[in-house]
């Protein structure tokens, strides 16, 4: 067996460290992630027959409405109806 060629090769040139800034320490922003994202905004998850979905999809269709839009002002709009309505308005994409 021959032996493999060295993996050094293939590795990136490393330019000569050179701040455009004049070596200032600048402290980086953090991004808004996915899990930031998600502990804003809870999840549930709801089982439809194959009907609702599909009709829910034809609908989204015809508004261009999101199916998470739908479900937030059904649960909402059901929330209301039986008096456990919140006095300040939680929209989402509402």
């Amino acid at each position: 067996m021959s032996k493999r060629a060295s993996l050094s090769s293939f590795s990136p040139s490393v330019a000569a460290s050179t701040p455009a800034d004049g070596g200032k320490v600048v402290a980086s922003q953090p991004e808004e992630t996915q899990a930031s994202q998600a502990a804003k905004y809870p999840k549930v998850t709801v089982y439809l027959s194959a009907d609702e979905i599909r009709t829910l999809k034809l609908l989204n269709i015809d508004t261009g409405e999101k199916v998470s839009d739908i479900c937030a002002r059904a649960i909402r709009e059901w929330l209301e109806r039986n008096g456990h309505a919140r006095t300040g308005k939680l929209t989402h994409n509402a």
